[in-house]
């Protein structure tokens, strides 16, 4: 009796520690398909995969090789995305790696043939969140080992200006046009850095840009 009741209070236990996906299914015909994140809760900027669940309706049997004669999309808004679905080692499971890079609902839709079935069907997954609440420390945009992305905001301003003024007077100089030009796509690249040498040595380049250019101007007006 003890062993019976210990039974009954620790499988509603077990129960609760499962984790619950919040994956959606579709279903035509005999054919029944789940799909959901392999991840979840899915991140922003996390890498992830798109798992489908294939099977039959009538006797819950997996379907193998189910997408040779579908194509099966990630779609965002109006944005869609071909995805190269491979087989688990599990049968009647598959999966797609993806990032996804937008917060939001997504939805994964199918088109083609699954067991001489037509489908053209759509599944919407749960929505993309946000990893700032799970970060650890939390992100300051500032730091010890990094400057405010203000900062590099200001400097990416300051160089296409820079670079703007040099083709504005005309200048003859090659070198400078070519300095401004790749110190303006380093600083594009370099947008939401927080590595403090990468900035530190920006600001070298643009320094040197500055002089390059202003010499260029004053040749360019003596001549």
């Amino acid at each position: 009796m003890k062993i019976l009741l210990a039974s009954v209070l620790i499988i509603p236990l077990l129960l609760a520690a499962i984790p619950v996906y919040a994956h959606n299914e579709t279903e035509v015909g005999d054919i029944k398909i789940v799909g959901g994140w392999g991840i979840e809760p899915p991140l922003i900027g996390q890498l992830n995969t798109v798992v489908l669940e294939v099977s039959h309706v009538s006797d819950g049997k997996p379907i193998t090789n189910a997408f040779a004669f579908t194509t099966v999309t990630v779609k965002k808004g109006g944005l869609t995305k071909e995805l190269e679905v491979e087989p688990t080692e599990e049968p009647g499971h598959y999966k797609a790696d993806i990032i996804p890079t937008q917060l939001g609902q997504y939805a994964v839709v199918i088109d083609g043939t699954i067991a001489n079935q037509q489908i053209k069907s759509q599944i919407e997954i749960e929505d993309v969140g946000d990893s700032a609440s799970l970060n650890f420390p939390p992100s300051t945009g500032s730091g010890d080992q990094g400057l405010p992305k203000d900062f590099v905001d200001q400097l990416r301003l300051n160089l296409n200006d820079l670079a703007t003024r040099v083709d504005d007077s005309k200048v003859q100089s090659d070198s400078a046009q070519s300095a401004a030009q790749q110190a303006t796509k380093i600083a594009e690249e370099l947008k939401g850095s927080s590595d403090r040498a990468f900035l530190v040595g920006i600001v070298g380049v643009g320094v040197g840009v500055a002089g390059i250019a202003v010499a260029a101007i004053a040749l360019s007006k003596r001549s």
